[in-house]
């Protein structure tokens, strides 16, 4: 990124930010107090709460009622083992894992629309603060119905399915504009007039992968918090097994409760961004559009970054598709409503695990000689191999694949740790290959892009089970994608695509590395 590695001097044209700062609040010195930093954490680990609940005990909620409702090949009661249970959607009757999936991919879909939009009016906005905060709180106010949702009809299933898709589309709005701040704190931590690697490396990459981790470790954290009162729930509040899933919705409810309360907090303290100026006469919603349009004609300018993201893009696809696979078999396979309290321990536990995963990598990334990019290929290995085990299970003479329990807990470890650190090492240098004053949009692209691909691989995995009856077949597709990501990993030359932001942002004429050094 620009102030990662920029050459200032009175000749050149002051940038976009330093023109800004001259004249707004939010000045590198403000972004590096650590008041801010605090307060941009806990807007993070508001999160938290309702999105691990929207990761696992929603779709388990509406795969149990999808059990007790649904009906067998044969007309009978569905079994709480096994694969055979269909449910009516819309004109047909589809499994009722797929009709998990086809959920996500609709959903999916609706926020490709939004993405679109809000990723090109967020840098004009003086309002970024009021939309992160905003984003946040309605996210939590959402889970607030779930407790309600009780009985044993089509009706209710249809009302968790449309809440189901609301968290998944006010997630994207709160990831765009909660990314967006990790430049902010990276370009604080700047030295001016500093562009040698070991500066990007010890410096500029290392504060970009603490914010990065920290903030997905505390999300992290409001997660366990939330699955926390759901262990206590489940093995306090009881039941029969075929109520067992009142205890997902009750937890969902109070997650809710508490992403509310913080994320009021939290909106107290974390201080507004200065906008872009906008462009006079142009009305937002024709601005995003055309600003979605120019983005994709900066690939001549930005090539590094476009690869890095459309890499990032697969991989996370990939990654989003396994865990929406991963966690439904495990019940299916475990038993539906018998394995819930068991169910609650394990989506606890990948939080912990994720959490660690992010951590370590932080702590030994700056004292190894390991490179950010061998790190990488590490973490596609573990997520390329957990999708090909998963394919072994295809077969049913295989006597693996994921068939077993101690499969699930083995690959539970493997597959978040690797992909939480992941995760943080793509946010942290992604950052550094973004143009300065177009964070929003740089990482709304990626959002946007995701979701545009993100449908397509959850209608694709939903499709196939379907007609299959097979739960581990989407293994397949998911092994493909990260494989396709691994190879675009490989060819994307980060440095260079650091070079490019500090040349084109500063005003330099020259080209490449040559006329960069010979500023110094």
């Amino acid at each position: 990124m620009s102030s990662d590695t920029r050459e200032r001097n009175s000749l050149k044209t002051p940038s976009l930010h330093e023109t800004i700062s001259e004249v707004a609040p939010n000045s590198d010195s403000i972004w590096s107090k650590k008041k801010i930093y605090r307060s941009w954490l806990l807007l993070c680990y508001a999160t938290g709460p309702v999105a691990s609940m929207s990761r696992t005990y929603v779709p388990a909620a509406i795969q149990s009622i999808a059990t007790l409702v649904g009906r067998t090949s044969q007309g009978g009661v569905c079994a709480r083992r096994g694969n055979d249970c269909y449910v009516k959607f819309g004109t047909s009757w589809v499994h009722s894992t797929s009709y998990v999936l086809y959920l996500k991919a609709i959903s999916t879909a609706v926020e490709g629309v939004i993405a679109i939009l809000f990723m090109g009016i967020a840098d004009y906005s003086n309002y970024r603060k009021i939309l992160l905060c905003g984003s946040i709180l309605f996210y939590g106010l959402i889970a607030l119905p779930f407790a309600g949702l009780t009985d044993k009809t089509y009706a209710t299933m249809t009302g968790l399915s449309v809440l189901y898709a609301l968290l998944n589309v006010t997630d994207c709005v709160y990831q765009i504009t909660e990314g967006s701040y990790i430049p902010l704190f990276m370009r604080a931590s700047s030295p001016k007039g500093e562009t040698s690697e070991e500066v990007r490396r010890n410096i500029i990459l290392k504060r970009g992968s603490t914010v990065s981790v920290m903030g997905i470790v505390l999300g992290n954290c409001g997660g366990l918090t939330a699955l926390l009162i759901g262990i206590i729930i489940s093995y306090g509040r009881g039941g029969p097994i075929a109520n067992g899933y009142h205890n997902f919705l009750l937890a969902i409810t109070i997650a809710g409760c508490l992403t509310v309360v913080f994320s009021i907090i939290s909106a107290y303290f974390i201080p507004s961004v200065q906008a872009k100026p906008k462009p006079k006469g142009e009305f937002l919603l024709f601005l995003s559009i055309k600003r979605c349009i120019s983005l994709l004609k900066n690939i001549t300018k930005y090539p590094q970054a476009f690869i890095y993201c459309i890499s990032w893009v697969i991989w996370n696809v990939s990654y989003s598709n396994f865990l929406s696979v991963f966690v439904l078999l495990f019940r299916s396979t475990l038993g539906i409503g018998s394995s819930d309290a068991e169910y609650t321990v394990y989506t606890f536990i990948s939080y912990i695990v994720a959490s660690l995963g992010s951590l370590g990598w932080m702590f030994l990334y700056p004292r190894t000689k390991i490179t950010i990019k061998q790190w990488g290929y590490g973490f596609f290995f573990v997520q390329v191999f957990s999708n090909f085990w998963g394919t072994l299970g295809i077969n049913s003479k295989v006597k693996i694949g994921f068939k077993h329990r101690w499969e699930f807990w083995v690959f539970e470890v493997l597959f978040n740790a690797s992909g939480s650190s992941l995760r943080s090492m793509n946010r942290a240098v992604y950052s550094t290959l973004l143009p300065e004053g177009d964070e929003a949009q740089y990482f709304g692209l990626e959002i946007m892009l995701g979701i545009a691909t993100g449908w397509i691989g959850s209608l694709v995995n939903a499709t196939i089970q379907d007609r299959t009856n097979n739960d581990r077949f989407p293994f397949l597709p998911n092994m493909f994608l990260a494989l396709i990501a691994l190879g675009l990993y490989s060819i994307c030359d980060t440095e260079k695509g650091m070079r490019d932001v500090e040349k084109l942002v500063d005003g330099d004429s020259g080209s490449g590395y040559d006329s960069i050094e010979s500023s110094k």
